[in-house]
């Protein structure tokens, strides 16, 4: 199984941020599924809010779950994230 990971980044500490997702990442992979890290899906820190979200959404459409870490209510992409994870019937975890 693919798992998005929804981690609040904009206007956080981006080492933090890593820290976060990288743990994250490694509680999916002890399960056998595959983590999908949105620092790797949209890695160019000179792009747009507009773009890093497009490219969020566009793959987590592809996965199968996601896994929204704490602070996720605070955050509008992470929102944004959780919105289309519901339409689109994704299976929803949480760290």
């Amino acid at each position: 199984m693919n798992v998005y990971i929804s981690c609040p980044i904009t206007g956080h500490d981006i080492k933090k941020v890593k820290e976060r997702i990288y743990n994250a990442a490694l509680s999916i992979r002890k399960n056998g599924d595959i983590a999908v890290s949105p620092l790797e899906v949209s890695p160019n820190p000179e792009a747009s809010y507009a773009e890093h979200m497009g490219n969020d959404i566009q793959e987590l459409l592809e996965c199968d779950a996601v896994m929204f870490l704490d602070g996720w209510e605070a955050s509008k992409g992470c929102r944004l994230e959780m919105q289309a994870a519901l339409i689109y019937g994704k299976k929803i975890l949480s760290d």
